[in-house]
């Protein structure tokens, strides 16, 4: 699962202005509905205000991922936007959220929204990369830079088990191949 796959370019927006984070929060669903992922806005709002009940998505030094498993999701996705005055996510560091990505997963099946977190997580430790997104100069720019970063950062450990999985693919058919003779 690659955060490239998960991120359409509808659920992009980048120099967003908005009021609090609660605005922040619509926007994001907006997005993440314009990406075709959510069988139920209202559904899906709730299951993301329970989660911020619990405390705040905000992870320090500009960066908030709000997410929620409910069943309003149809399938996984991601939205993203960039607001570069910042908005005030509730911060444990006191910082101004600048960009906020938020992840939705359907209640069923796997825990997508925690693998995508972790990838996200792992990305944004990366010196400069937050700096790059908030940079980009649109949605095709700011794919590019997570492209680059999941290859940099995965793309050996993806090709091996893409590889592996391939293997694995092979002997079963040379399997099944064998039992038919």
């Amino acid at each position: 699962m690659r955060i490239t796959e998960l991120l359409k370019k509808e659920s992009i927006e980048l120099g967003v202005k908005v009021a609090d984070k609660n605005a922040a929060i619509d926007k994001l669903i907006s997005l993440m509905d314009a990406g075709g992922r959510l069988n139920s806005i209202q559904g899906y709002k709730e299951g993301i205000l329970a989660r911020e009940a619990l405390g705040s998505t905000a992870i320090g030094e500009g960066i908030a991922i709000p997410h929620a498993k409910v069943d309003a999701v149809k399938e996984p996705g991601l939205a993203a936007m960039v607001v570069p005055e910042g908005v005030d996510y509730e911060a444990f560091d006191g910082s101004l959220a600048n960009l906020i990505f938020m992840i939705a997963a359907p209640a069923a099946g796997d825990d997508v929204h925690l693998q995508a977190l972790s990838r996200l997580s792992t990305l944004l430790m990366n010196p400069g990369f937050k700096e790059s997104l908030i940079g980009a100069k649109d949605a095709d720019e700011f794919l590019d830079i997570i492209d680059k970063a999941e290859n940099e950062r995965f793309g050996e450990e993806e090709k091996t088990q893409e590889a592996e999985n391939g293997t694995e693919y092979k002997k079963t058919e040379k399997k099944e191949a064998d039992q038919s003779d």
